[in-house]
C-alpha cells in the first residue's frame, strides 16, 4: 500500500516537472552523481502548543481578610524586592495584632518569672535543698517559657513588619510597662493597616484563580479573605511552557531533552529550551484521551528577547525525536518504471550500473527510506 501511494505521488512530481530529470540525465550523464549510501536516524518532530509563562512566581497573599485601600503598581510593572505593593484595611488584623501584644508580654513575664525560679532552683539544687524531681520541674518549667516567647515573638514579629508603627522596640517591653502597652493598643489607624511589599524583584502579574486557569485582577475597594492570592512576582529573566502530551509519545520524552521555542508573536526568534519535568500520571482530557503535563524551559531571555517576548503570549514547542538509523537517500534518486520505484545502483560485484527496484517507506521533505534492498555502503545514482 504504502509503495503503491508512493508510485502515485512520484508520477505527478514527474509530471510537474514534465520529465525534465530524465532528459538532462540522458544528454548529460556526466552531471549525475554517485552516493554512497549510509545509515542516518530517521528524526520525527512532535508539535505542541502552549503559554509563556514566567521562569519563576512567588505567590502574593494576605494574612487577614480586609479591603484593599491602596495599590502601589499596576500589572505588568517591574518591581524590586521589598517594594510596597498593597495597603489593607483589616479590623481582624487589629485585633489578632492586640492580641499578639498581650500574649508577647504575658509570655515575657511567665519567661522572667520561670527563669529566676530556674536559677533559685539551681542555687538549691547545688546545696542538695531540694530534690532533684523539684530542681527537674523547675528546668522542664523554664525551657517551656523560653519556648513559649519565642513563638510569641516570632508572631509578633511578623505582624509588626505589616504595620505602620515606627520608632518603637516591643522587645523592650514588660508588664509593668503600662502606658507604652496602652499606647500600642490603641494606635487604631497603623494598627489597622497592613502593608504587603514584593517579596522579590520582578513583573507583578495577576493571581490564578484556584482550580481553574483564569486570573485574578484585585483593585482597590476589593475584599479578601485570609490566604487569598492578590498578585505573582514573576521572574521573566527566562520563561516556561506547560504542554499535554497524550500516552502515545509520553515514553519518548526525558527531562534534559532539547526543544525549540516559537512564537507568532516573536518569529525573529528560535529559543533553546529544554524539558524541566514530566508528570507521571495521567490526565484526562477532551475526548477522554489521556494526556500527561510536560514543563518546558528557556533559562535565560537576551534583553532584546526579554522586549519582545511578554507573559501570556501563545507559543510552539517542537521536540525533536530521533528514531533508529534507516537507509535514508535522496528522493531525487528515486524513479517510476513500470508502476514499481527504483534507484539506478553501482553493483556490488561487478560495479557496473544497474537498475533496482526498491521497498520504500516513510518519506520527508526531501529524503525517502528504503527497507530493501539496499545497504550501508551501497553506491547510488543520483540525477541533478
Amino acid at each position: 500500500m504504502i509503495n503503491r501511494l508512493f508510485i502515485v505521488f512520484l508520477m505527478l512530481v514527474l509530471t510537474i516537472i514534465g520529465g525534465c530529470g530524465s532528459k538532462e540525465k540522458n544528454s548529460v550523464p556526466g552531471k549525475d552523481e554517485v552516493m554512497t549510501v549510509t545509515l542516518q536516524p530517521l528524526t520525527t518532530n512532535l508539535l505542541y502548543a502552549g503559554t509563556v509563562q514566567p521562569l519563576k512566581a512567588i505567590v502574593v497573599t494576605t494574612p487577614a481578610e480586609g479591603v484593599v485601600e491602596d495599590m502601589a503598581f499596576h500589572y505588568g510593572d517591574v518591581v524590586k524586592a521589598q517594594q510596597p505593593l498593597f495597603i489593607i484595611t483589616s479590623g481582624k488584623f487589629q485585633t489578632d495584632y492586640k492580641n499578639a501584644l498581650m500574649q508577647y508580654v504575658k509570655a515575657k513575664t511567665d519567661f522572667i518569672n520561670n527563669e529566676s525560679l530556674f536559677k533559685e532552683g539551681e542555687f538549691l539544687h547545688k546545696n542538695q535543698l531540694i530534690s532533684d524531681d523539684d530542681y527537674k520541674g523547675k528546668k522542664t518549667n523554664y525551657f517551656t517559657a523560653q519556648l513559649g516567647l519565642i513563638q510569641a515573638k516570632d508572631v509578633l514579629t511578623t505582624m509588626m513588619k505589616q504595620l505602620d508603627i515606627k520608632g518603637f522596640n516591643f522587645e523592650e517591653l514588660t508588664v509593668t510597662d503600662i502606658d507604652k502597652i496602652s499606647s500600642l493598643l490603641h494606635q487604631q489607624e497603623g494598627s489597622q493597616k497592613i502593608h504587603i511589599v514584593s517579596p522579590a524583584a520582578g513583573i507583578v502579574l495577576l493571581a490564578a484563580k484556584e482550580d481553574s486557569d483564569l486570573s485574578v485582577k484585585i483593585s482597590k475597594g476589593s475584599q479578601v479573605k485570609q490566604g487569598d492570592m492578590l498578585a505573582m512576582i514573576g521572574d521573566v529573566s527566562g520563561l516556561s511552557i506547560h504542554i499535554s502530551v497524550n500516552e502515545f509519545n509520553i515514553n519518548q520524552l526525558k527531562v534534559g531533552q532539547k526543544v525549540k521555542v516559537t512564537g507568532t508573536a516573536f518569529s525573529q526568534f528560535v529559543l533553546e529550551g529544554q524539558i524541566a519535568g514530566i508528570d507521571r500520571q495521567a490526565q484526562v482530557a477532551q475526548g477522554g484521551v489521556p494526556v500527561f503535563a510536560v514543563e518546558i524551559v528557556v533559562p535565560k531571555l537576551t534583553p532584546a528577547q526579554q522586549a519582545v517576548i511578554h507573559v501570556g503570549m501563545s507559543a510552539k514547542v517542537q521536540i525533536d525525536i530521533a528514531g533508529p538509523p534507516v537507509v535514508s537517500i535522496p528522493f531525487a534518486a528515486v524513479y517510476a518504471k513500470n508502476n514499481m520505484p527504483y534507484v539506478r545502483m553501482q553493483d556490488r560485484n561487478s560495479h557496473k550500473i544497474i537498475e533496482v527496484s526498491v521497498k520504500t517507506g516513510q518519506t520527508t521533505e526531501d529524503t525517502v527510506v528504503i527497507e530493501s534492498p539496499l545497504k550501508a555502503g551501497d553506491k547510488i545514482v543520483v540525477p541533478h
